[in-house]
């Protein structure tokens, strides 16, 4: 699979794309975030800004015709060449096909040729199935627990007090065995 970098001019279809994969009425599979939070999951202001201000990389995985945005993933650069990756969204519509794998993929691909040897994740900790899938990619749990976001109005209303994320990371590649011997 081949990601695009977002444009400004994708800022309203991956909000769409994402809110509906997160949070839509559609969204009944196990991706869904229904039942945990409500409201929208981005919005505009917060995907431009990520684009324009190169904060993040927000990658896109497209239908050859007529060009309608099927998933999304967002990257952005750390510290000692790990990455974070977030807002991986497929569309309801294409979701159940291997195109979240298949994004993620590319996506870890993507990291790796800009010199990644890690990416770094965190998830809700009670959305079990997903990081199931995470860990089935050769994610890791680090042990890492952080609180939920609750005061922050952008990442919707939580439907529970009990919420933290939790942080899984992934290996890229091992290291090259010359700097071992350095």
């Amino acid at each position: 699979m081949r990601l695009t970098i977002a444009a400004h001019d994708d800022a309203d279809s991956i909000v769409d794309l994402v809110n509906q994969a997160y949070r839509g009425a559609s969204s009944g599979g196990w991706t869904t975030e229904a039942g945990l939070i409500e409201g929208p999951r981005v919005n505009r202001a917060v995907v431009a800004e990520m684009i324009e201000n190169g904060q993040a990389t927000v990658l896109l995985a497209r239908d050859q015709a007529p060009k309608q945005i099927q998933g999304c993933v967002a990257v952005r650069p750390m510290e000692d060449h790990q990455w974070y990756l977030s807002m991986l969204a497929v569309g309801p519509a294409f979701q159940t096909g291997g195109l979240g794998k298949s994004i993620m993929t590319a996506a870890e691909a993507f990291l790796a040729e800009r010199g990644a040897r890690s990416v770094k994740i965190s998830v809700i900790d009670v959305r079990d199935s997903l990081i199931a899938w995470y860990e089935r990619r050769g994610y890791e749990r680090t042990g890492d627990i952080e609180p939920f976001p609750y005061d922050d109005p952008s990442v919707g209303v939580p439907l529970r007090d009990d919420l933290t994320l939790i942080t899984l990371r992934k290996s890229l590649r091992t290291s090259d065995p010359a700097e071992t011997r350095q």
